[in-house]
């Protein structure tokens, strides 16, 4: 068969998030296993998440912020003191919802090999495939690079900090910008696991604009505190096997 009808178009164009998502629901019932290594994988995942979490509001509030304001106010009681105090907390509440973003942005790096397993799980379920083994070996042997990967990745919530701030179109301009940056890394995933070069040309072509689509509604979770922050791991890998299952079937 030709690489140009390997995937079928109709079934291509109707891949989005919330299809992503709702398959990857049902996947997990359907392939036996599934669902295990999902809560495997979430619980490192959300391990990775609270310890670079803890660290970084740490080191911020020991050796950053609290020494500054006590030398600008100084740690007697008074006027001083309080307003001294009360800048402390907007200050630390800010702050730490960017260190939020960025141990999340951590954390999914850092939790992509697990990603390529439950990806190539999903796809053996559908075609034969050479089966690879992970281990926290491989991946404790990895991290040096991985982090090196993440830790750029974790630049970017800081550099578009700034770019938030341009009136009217900067928020927008963060949004789109970070959801082709999370779709690009669920597709990416995909395509790691695709031996063929003559498929990876093929789907990279048809899929032009599928990181927009498949990476809006995590960042939308991303712009809702907390709440939004414990449920984006969890919606992420959902979509990255939900999204494996449905170019799967695509394949003609």
């Amino acid at each position: 068969m030709e690489a140009s009808t390997r995937y079928a178009v109709d079934r291509l164009r109707r891949v989005h998030a919330l299809t992503a998502f709702k398959e990857g629901l049902r996947v997990q019932k359907s392939i036996p296993g599934l669902k295990r290594q999902v809560m495997k994988m979430l619980t490192l995942n959300y391990t990775i998440f609270l310890l670079v979490s803890l660290i970084l509001n740490g080191l911020f509030y020991f050796y950053i912020l609290d020494p500054l304001i006590v030398w600008l106010f100084g740690s007697d009681g008074g006027f001083f003191a309080s307003l001294g105090q009360w800048l402390f907390w907007m200050i630390q509440l800010t702050v730490a919802a960017v260190f939020a973003f960025i141990s999340l942005r951590f954390s999914l790096e850092l939790a992509s090999i697990w990603h390529q397993q439950l990806v190539s799980q999903v796809i053996r379920h559908y075609r034969e495939i050479p089966e690879v083994s992970y281990s926290l070996r491989e991946w404790f042997s990895s991290i040096a690079s991985t982090s090196f990967g993440a830790f750029k990745l974790c630049l970017f919530p800081i550099i578009l900090l700034f770019a938030g701030l341009i009136p009217v179109i900067g928020l927008m301009l963060v949004y789109i910008f970070e959801s082709h940056l999370l779709g690009r890394d669920t597709l990416s995933v995909y395509l790691e696991e695709i031996q063929s070069g003559e498929e990876k040309e093929e789907l990279n072509k048809k899929l032009r604009w599928i990181s927009i689509k498949l990476g809006w509604l995590p960042m939308l979770m991303a712009f809702i505190p907390v709440v939004g922050w414990l449920m984006l791991p969890m919606m992420m890998v959902v979509i990255v096997i939900g999204l494996t299952s449905l170019l799967e079937r695509a394949r003609q």
